[in-house]
Order: structure tokens, then sequence, then C-alpha cells
């Protein structure tokens, strides 16, 4: 009878320590499976996330080029600005449009349509081409 107590025990020991071998192999392969999804996930994060990071690193390097063309820009019109300022110093357009009425209207008109033509360029209006007057037939003699 002890025999089969004996052989009770051992039986239970080895079942259990089979059962005990099989949970833990099922356990870890399902961990293995729930941790290959998660790194296959992961690595699809990383790949966006690098995408992102090369594309704002590219929008960086374009945006600090345009930052630097419109720096020079501003600086060239500073420049002009400076220029116009100490012109308008040096001529009195007041005193120089009483003076010569005439001549001062034909210079500010003729410098407002070259601004309105440069505008309308610049707004991408298309501009109209100036026409020039038919002369008039001379009288036979």
């Amino acid at each position: 009878m002890l025999k089969i107590y004996l052989l009770i025990i051992v039986l239970g020991l080895v079942g259990g320590s089979v059962y005990g071998g099989y949970y833990y192999y099922k356990d870890s392969q399902e961990r293995i499976r729930i941790l290959t999804e998660n790194t296959a996930k992961l690595e699809t994060a990383k790949k966006l996330q690098d995408d992102t990071i090369d594309a704002m690193i590219e929008d960086r390097e374009k945006f600090e080029a345009l930052n630097n063309e419109l720096q020079t820009n501003l600086d060239k019109a500073n420049v002009y600005k400076d220029v116009l300022i100490n012109k308008l110093r040096k001529h009195n357009l007041a005193k120089l449009s009483l003076k010569k009425p005439g001549l001062v209207e034909k210079k500010i008109n003729a410098g407002t349509k070259k601004l309105f033509r440069s505008l309308e360029r610049i707004s991408g209006a298309i501009v109209p081409t100036p026409t020039v007057p038919a002369s008039a037939p001379t009288p036979a003699k």
C-alpha cells in the first residue's frame, strides 16, 4: 500500500511539473506574441517619428533660407528708403511746386503711374500696354 501512495505522490509531482512546464510554455508563447506585436507597432511609430523629424528639419532649412532672403530684401528696402529720405530732405518740394507747378505735376504723375504699374505687376494683374495716340493727318498744301 505504501507503494501505491508513493506512486500516487510521484505521479502527482510529475503531473504537476508537466502541467507547470506546459503552462509556462503557453504563457511564454503568449508573451512572445504580444511583445512581437508591440515591437512591430513601435517600429512603425519610430519610422513615422523619424520621417516627421526629417520633414521638420527640411522645413527649418527652407524657412531659414527664406528668412535670410527676406532679411536681405528688407535691408535693401531700408537702404532705398534712406536714399529717398535724403533726396526729399535735399529738395524742398513745396517751394519747388510753387515756382514750377507744371514740372512737379508731371514728375509726380509719372511717378504715380510707374508705381501703379509696379503694383499691378506684383499683384499679377494684366498690365495694360501703353497706347500711342494716332497722329492727326497732315493737311495737304
